[in-house]
C-alpha cells in the first residue's frame, strides 16, 4: 500500500476496492479474456489455470465464498495472471458505481492485474491490485469520456496521479486498500473505458505530478464549479491549502469556462462519464419537498418533524456554496426547533434523497410549502473543475496552463520514469 508523504522514485503498485463491505453484494460473476492465463491462490495453495472454465459464479453463503464451478468454499481467494500479459484481463459483473448518488447503478467492468476476494465482517469485498500507471489509463475516461480533448485528458491524468500519491485522506486504509473505485475517491471503471487517447495521456505524462513546496499536491477536483471554485477549508476540516484557493473560472472575456457558452449542455453527455446522467449542471433547479425533508431529518438526525418551516442560509463560501444551513421545523408536538448543518456534503445529503448536485443554491418557499432551490455547479467545487478544464481545452489551452489555472502556486514535475525493457 502507498505510504503517506512518501514520493516514489519508481512506479508503485496500488490496491483499489471494487466491492466494499457496505455494498452488501451477495453474488458476482467473473469471466476471463483467457482462462489459461490465470491461476487461483487459496490460502497456501496455488492452483494452475482454470481448466478452460471461462466463467465463475462467486456467491456469499453463510460467511463463505462459494464457487460452484470449482467446488470452492473459503473466506479468501486471489486470481492472479500466471505471466505478464498486458492483454489479459478479468471481467466482473456486479460492480457498484455512483454509490449514494443520483446516478447509482450496477455495472460490468474489466480489470488488469490481480483480483482478490475476501470476507470482511461477514460481507464480500473485492480488491484489484495493479501498477499505478495501468490504473491511470482507466481513470481519466472513467471520470470523463474518451471523447474529451487530449489536453484535458492529460491534465485529468496528472491530477488523478497527484491526488492518489499525495494520499492525504486514506479513507479505506483500515480495510487494506488505498482507494475505492467510486466518487468517494476517484472513478475507476476498469479498462473498458480505455481508449487510444486515454492510454496516450497516461504514457505522455508518465510519472508527472503537481507539487508545492517539495510535496505532491492533494489535487482535489469536482465536476463543475459553477463559475468560481471553492476554498479547501470550507469543504473539509484542516488548515488552508495554498493551491486550493478560490479562483474565478473565467476566460479573458469573463466567460466561465464551465458555462454553456463554451461547453454547450446538450453536448455534455458526450464528454462526462458513462455512469452520469444527462442534465444541466452549470445552473439547475430542484424542488425539495416537505416529505423528503421530514424523512431526511428523521433518518439522518433522529428528529421527528411534522413540517419544515424555513431554510436559512447562514454562511456561504466564495463559490456560493452554503457552509452553514439552518433548518427551522415544527416537531410532532408542534414545538418549534432548529438544526444547523455545517458541511456542504451533509447539506447535499440532507436536501435530496439522491444527493443534491451541490450546496451552491438559493432558496424560495413555494405555495405548496416545498422549497425551490436555484443552484449552480456539481460537486464540492474545490480544485480542478472538470467541465471548466474541458472548456479550457476547447479554448486551445495547454495541459500545464490548465493545471496552473486551477492549482496556482504549483509546479509540474516528473518523479519517476519508465523502466526500459531489458
Amino acid at each position: 500500500m502507498l505510504i503517506p508523504g512518501f514520493i516514489p522514485n519508481k512506479e508503485p503498485m496500488i490496491r483499489v476496492g471494487l466491492i466494499l463491505p457496505e455494498d452488501g453484494i451477495k453474488s458476482i460473476q467473473i469471466s476471463f479474456s483467457d482462462s489459461q492465463s490465470y491461476e487461483i491462490e487459496t490460502g497456501d495453495r496455488l492452483q494452475p489455470s482454470f481448466e478452460n472454465t471461462n466463467l465463475l459464479n462467486v456467491n456469499l453463503v453463510d460467511g463463505k465464498l462459494i464457487i460452484p464451478e470449482m467446488e470452492f468454499r473459503d473466506t479468501s481467494i486471489k486470481i492472479i495472471s500466471s505471466f505478464s500479459n498486458q492483454y489479459s484481463f478479468i471481467t466482473v459483473d456486479g460492480i457498484p458505481a455512483g454509490r449514494g448518488f443520483h446516478w447509482e447503478k450496477i455495472i460490468s467492468a474489466s480489470y488488469w492485474g490481480i483480483l482478490e476476494l475476501t470476507i470482511i465482517n461477514g460481507q464480500m469485498m473485492a480488491v484489484n491490485e495493479l501498477p499505478l500507471e495501468q490504473y491511470l489509463k482507466c481513470v481519466a475516461t472513467s471520470e470523463m469520456s474518451a471523447q474529451c480533448p487530449p489536453e484535458f485528458l492529460k491534465a485529468q491524468t496528472i491530477v488523478a496521479r497527484s491526488w492518489l500519491l499525495a494520499n492525504i485522506e486514506q479513507k479505506h486504509r483500515h480495510l487494506g486498500y488505498d482507494i475505492c473505485n467510486d466518487d468517494c475517491c476517484q472513478r475507476y471503471q476498469g479498462m473498458g473505458n480505455c481508449s487510444k487517447s486515454s492510454i496516450k495521456s497516461a504514457d505522455d505524462t508518465f510519472g508527472q505530478v503537481i507539487m508545492h513546496n517539495g510535496k505532491i499536491c492533494d489535487a482535489r477536483y469536482s465536476k463543475s464549479c459553477g463559475g468560481t471554485t471553492e476554498i479547501f477549508e470550507h469543504v473539509w476540516e484542516g488548515d488552508p491549502v495554498p493551491y486550493l484557493i478560490s479562483i474565478k473560472d473565467v476566460n479573458d472575456s469573463g466567460v466561465p469556462f464551465c458555462s454553456p457558452e463554451i461547453v454547450p449542455e446538450d453536448t455534455l453527455k458526450t464528454y462526462i462519464g458513462d455512469v452520469d446522467e444527462k442534465g444541466h449542471y452549470y445552473r439547475w433547479t430542484y424542488e425539495a419537498t416537505q416529505g423528503d425533508l421530514i424523512q431526511s431529518l428523521k433518518e439522518k438526525y433522529n428528529i421527528n418533524a411534522q413540517s419544515v418551516q424555513n431554510l436559512a442560509i447562514n454562511n456561504i463560501g466564495e463559490s456560493g456554496r452554503i457552509v452553514d444551513l439552518e433548518i427551522e421545523y415544527l416537531d410532532d408536538n408542534s414545538q418549534a426547533g432548529k438544526i444547523i448543518i455545517h458541511s456542504e456534503y451533509d447539506i447535499r445529503d440532507m436536501m435530496s434523497p439522491s444527493f443534491l448536485f451541490s450546496s451552491a443554491f438559493t432558496v424560495q418557499k413555494n405555495d405548496k410549502g416545498n422549497f425551490n432551490l436555484y443552484g449552480k455547479g456539481w460537486g464540492h467545487g474545490v480544485g480542478l473543475c472538470q467541465i471548466g478544464a474541458l472548456g479550457m481545452a476547447f479554448s486551445k489551452r495547454a495541459t500545464e496552463e490548465i493545471l496552473k489555472h486551477y492549482y496556482p502556486n504549483t509546479e509540474l514535475r516528473i518523479i519517476y520514469s519508465k523502466i526500459a525493457p531489458l
